[in-house]
């Protein structure tokens, strides 16, 4: 019995062997064709790797084109906001020095008013410190009487009578005044029709 049980055990074990081995035989066709489609992979992969190069290149483009216009909005923004600070400045110091003009134009009411020599000298000087500060600052008085009416600078606020003159400023009520071409005050102006 011995003997037939090792008879039994040895063909079981050429059984199990030879079933290994169509396992094992089994295992490399799938792993040849597990490696061939890993060479085919490969070989996608090496027609694939210039489609990546490309595309790799087109964000590459696409990321420089976007710096470019980003770059461009940024220094016009720049721009732009220095000339909003630069008008905002030019606005702020039209409007101190339109607040001085009153006071210059009483400065020249009282020169015509005042009888006392000493007095008038010393208000003229005032009036010269004003006119300096003004002209300093690239204020400059807008020329009208005589001139041909001129609604960008000229406010009319009264018609006369007079053919000789018509269309001409024949009275200064009020000087205006303009700097760097921008118009602080409007000469208040009789004009003749």
């Amino acid at each position: 019995m011995s003997k037939d049980k090792d008879k039994n055990n040895v063909a079981k074990n050429a059984e199990t062997e030879s079933a290994e081995e169509e396992k094992i035989g089994e295992s490399v066709e799938e792993g040849e064709e597990i490696a061939c489609e890993d060479a085919a992979g490969c070989a996608e992969s090496e027609d694939q790797e210039p489609d990546l190069i490309a595309l790799a290149q087109q964000k590459i483009d696409e990321y420089k084109d976007t710096l470019q216009r980003v770059s461009a909005e940024f220094d016009n923004y720049r721009k732009r906001t220095q000339d909003a600070v630069k008008n905002a400045r030019a606005d702020g110091a039209d409007d101190v020095l339109e607040a001085f003009l009153p006071v210059l134009d009483a400065v020249e009411i009282a020169i015509g008013m005042i009888g006392d020599e000493a007095t008038l000298k010393g208000v003229k000087l005032i009036e010269k410190q004003f006119r300096d500060l003004f002209s300093k600052y690239g204020v400059e008085e807008i020329e009208a009487l005589g001139r041909e009416f001129d609604p960008a600078y000229h406010n009319a606020v009264m018609q006369v009578e007079d053919a000789d003159n018509a269309g001409k400023v024949v009275e200064v009520i009020r000087k205006g005044y303009k700097r760097a071409g921008r118009i602080i005050r409007y000469a208040m102006v009789k004009v003749a029709k």
